[in-house]
C-alpha cells in the first residue's frame, strides 16, 4: 500500500493523513494508491453500509460501458471530469483499444490521482493528457493548454462524470456547470454521468455515510432519481433515461445485486442546433 515515500515519489506534494475520496474508492476497487487513512475510512463506510464495494466497482463497470456506446456513436475525444485513480483499466487503454485515434484528458483536483495518471501515461503519447484543475472551472479545463492540444471543441466531445456530481454539495452549483459544458460543446456530444442515490441504501445508512465522510472532510451528498435528472438541464438523456446503475445497459441478464442500484446513471446529448429558416 501507499506510503509518504510513494507519495514522494510520486511527485505529489499530499498529507498522507487526510483522506481523499478518490483514494478510497481506490481502496475499495482493490488499487494500491491509498494511504492508512484512506483505508480507514473505506473500512468505515463498508461497515456502515456492508457492500459498498460493489456500488464503487458498479459504478466503474458504467463508466466503461458507457465509454464503448460513445465509441460505438462516433465519438473519439473524451473529457473525464473527477477521474481519480481509475481503477482496473483507465479510459484511454479502453478507448484507444477500441479506437486508436480516440483522445482521453483526465481532469482532476487530487495530486494523487493526478500524478498517478500521469504516471501510466506514456511518455510518447501524444493523445492522452490530464490537467490539474476543478471540474467547476468550466473556462479554465476546456481553455487549458492540454484540451486545446487533444480535444477539437468543434466536434462531439464525450464527457465522463462518474461518481463525481455526489461530491458537490451544492445542487445549483453542479446544474450550472453541466449546463457550463452543455454550452461550449459541439451538438452531438455525449454526458455520461452516474450519482449515489440513497433510497434504495436507506436514509439513515446514506445519512450516517455522509456524516462519517464530513468527519473525515470529505463531502458526499446523496440525490434521489428525480433530484439527479435536474441538475441534467439542457442535457437530453437518451431515451431509457435516469436508471439504476446496475441497470444501465447490462451486460448480461442475470439480475443485479441490491448494492447495484445504491446510485443511478444516464447518458444524455447535446442536440444538433435547430436549422435557422431561410
Amino acid at each position: 500500500m501507499a506510503t509518504q515515500e510513494a507519495a514522494h515519489e510520486w511527485g505529489a506534494a499530499v498529507d498522507v493523513n487526510v483522506p481523499s475520496l478518490s483514494r478510497i474508492y481506490d481502496r475499495l476497487l482493490g488499487g494500491g494508491h491509498n494511504f492508512a487513512s484512506d483505508r480507514a475510512v473505506a473500512a468505515a463506510i463498508t461497515g456502515l453500509a456492508p457492500g459498498y464495494d460493489v456500488f464503487v466497482r458498479e459504478s466503474r463497470g458504467f463508466v466503461r460501458r458507457a465509454v464503448l456506446h460513445m465509441l460505438t456513436a462516433g465519438i473519439e475525444q473524451f473529457l473525464d471530469l473527477g477521474a481519480g485513480l481509475g481503477g482496473v483499466r483507465h479510459m484511454h487503454e479502453l478507448a484507444q483499444a477500441e479506437r486508436p485515434r480516440a483522445r482521453v484528458v483526465y481532469v482532476d483536483r487530487d495530486p494523487v490521482a493526478v500524478a498517478s495518471l500521469e504516471l501510466i501515461i506514456h511518455a510518447d503519447d501524444s493523445s492522452t493528457g490530464v490537467i490539474k484543475a476543478d471540474l467547476r472551472h468550466v473556462d479554465e479545463v476546456l481553455d487549458h493548454a492540454v484540451t486545446t492540444r487533444l480535444v477539437d471543441l468543434a466536434r462531439p466531445v464525450g464527457v465522463v462524470a462518474g461518481s463525481v456530481l455526489h461530491c458537490l454539495s451544492n445542487a445549483e452549483e453542479v446544474a450550472a456547470t453541466l449546463a457550463g459544458y452543455h454550452d461550449r460543446l459541439a451538438p452531438g456530444s455525449l454526458l455520461a454521468a452516474s450519482h449515489a442515490d440513497g433510497i434504495v441504501l436507506g436514509l439513515e445508512t446514506a445519512a450516517a455515510v455522509e456524516d462519517y465522510l464530513a468527519r473525515a472532510g470529505i463531502t458526499l451528498v446523496h440525490r434521489s432519481r428525480r433530484e439527479f435528472a435536474d441538475l441534467l438541464g439542457p442535457w437530453q438523456p437518451h431515451p431509457d433515461g435516469v436508471a439504476p446503475i446496475g441497470l444501465w445497459r447490462p451486460d448480461g441478464l442475470t439480475l443485479p445485486m441490491r448494492e447495484c442500484l445504491w446510485g443511478n446513471a444516464v447518458l444524455a446529448g447535446r442536440r444538433p442546433e435547430p436549422a435557422e429558416r431561410a
